[in-house]
């Protein structure tokens, strides 16, 4: 049973297909032409067991559908999340040597190639990982902790606002988990050990303002991709640009919603469910002749590093095998991000791409 990844990450979405000429591979899953709204204070609010369940049961709809959901009543307000936005603007603004000395890519990745990567996606970025918890021991292999911060004189405050915001993210994220235990019938506390310590990161998102009619349509800001650890936690300026494929193939706008998250479920949370829930092909481009950038703002929440990923017993059963072998989720996500930050686009799972794409 395979454990770690090794060179199973070798291509990207343009690799396996062309464009837009996909088909779902998924016959059985209607249309989802929105996404659903998700009220969380009963989790946050340590609500009642019927109010809980009411939440898990909204969770369980939307993530056999698309896996996408806004997360609505989640404490962190509105004004912080713009402010974090602000933050965003004024770090890509800085000198691009002062941005790469702090981990800073580019629009290509950090090794760019003309003749590979002509067509790389539209957007910078910078990760900011989060401090360690209390009682954290700190490990060679992780990144959390090791932050690298912008000089105190350029960007004053933008550390101490960031860290703690962070926190607050993970903690809805950790608190959203156990939410996700009981829509699959396990335990509340079934995903807590994976994720007392998470891996992952917050990461800046930059689209340089695209002109449609200088650039293809198909010259995105990220190229279609699903996203590698549990779920991601996503926040959008007022801009928007992102879409995520429907089992139907079509591709659904998800709007901005100021002061709401989008989550959507990522790889791992896919093979812990069997597929049951869904990692869905996502996309985002910044198309307007204002001039102005986009900024998003995800937390990348993935289990520690050390987790082995395998099937949860209520998603499997007589007749219905694991269908997925056990991976460690350290270097299964790892690779994929080295791949996407060397390259300048997503790296996408040979497995994935069996299950996404066809090509006609």
């Amino acid at each position: 049973m395979a454990e770690t990844v090794s060179d199973e990450v070798v291509k990207t979405y343009t690799d396996f297909d062309n464009r837009e000429r996909v088909k779902s591979v998924v016959e059985n899953r209607r249309s989802a032409k929105t996404i659903p709204i998700i009220d969380f204070s009963a989790y946050m609010n340590d609500g009642p067991v019927a109010e809980r369940q009411r939440v898990a049961d909204a969770l369980h709809a939307a993530c056999t559908h698309t896996g996408f959901f806004y997360l609505a009543h989640h404490d962190i307000s509105a004004a912080e999340i713009d402010i974090a936005h602000d933050w965003g603007h004024m770090f890509f603004e800085q000198p691009r040597e002062v941005k790469a000395a702090l981990g800073y890519s580019p629009v290509g990745g950090k090794t760019p190639n003309p003749e590979r990567d002509a067509e790389a996606d539209q957007k910078e970025t910078y990760s900011a990982t989060r401090p360690l918890l209390p009682d954290e021991t700190d490990h060679p292999t992780r990144t959390v902790g090791r932050g690298a911060w912008p000089d105190a004189e350029a960007m004053r405050g933008f550390r101490e606002f960031l860290e703690p915001h962070i926190i607050r993210r993970v903690h809805v994220a950790q608190l959203l988990c156990r939410a996700l235990a009981r829509s699959l019938d396990l335990p509340e506390e079934y995903f807590d050990a994976a994720h007392r310590y998470p891996m992952g990161a917050v990461t800046y998102n930059y689209y340089p303002s695209l002109d449609p009619s200088k650039v293809g349509r198909t010259q995105w800001g990220i190229s279609p991709h699903t996203d590698y650890g549990s779920f991601s936690l996503l926040s959008q300026d007022d801009l928007g640009g992102l879409e995520v494929r429907d089992p139907s193939g079509e591709w659904i706008d998800v709007p901005p919603k100021r002061g709401l998250f989008v989550v959507n479920i990522a790889d791992l949370m896919a093979r812990w469910t069997n597929g049951v829930y869904v990692s869905s092909l996502h996309r985002a481009s910044n198309f307007n002749t204002s001039g102005r950038a986009r900024i998003s703002l995800p937390l990348f929440f993935n289990p520690h590093f050390d987790t082995r990923v395998e099937c949860v017993p209520t998603c499997k059963g007589p007749g219905r095998p694991a269908k997925y072998e056990p991976v460690t989720a350290g270097p299964y996500v790892i690779s994929l991000i080295d791949q996407s930050q060397r390259i300048g686009r997503p790296g996408v799972m040979r497995e994935t791409a069996a299950e996404r794409f066809t090509t006609t």
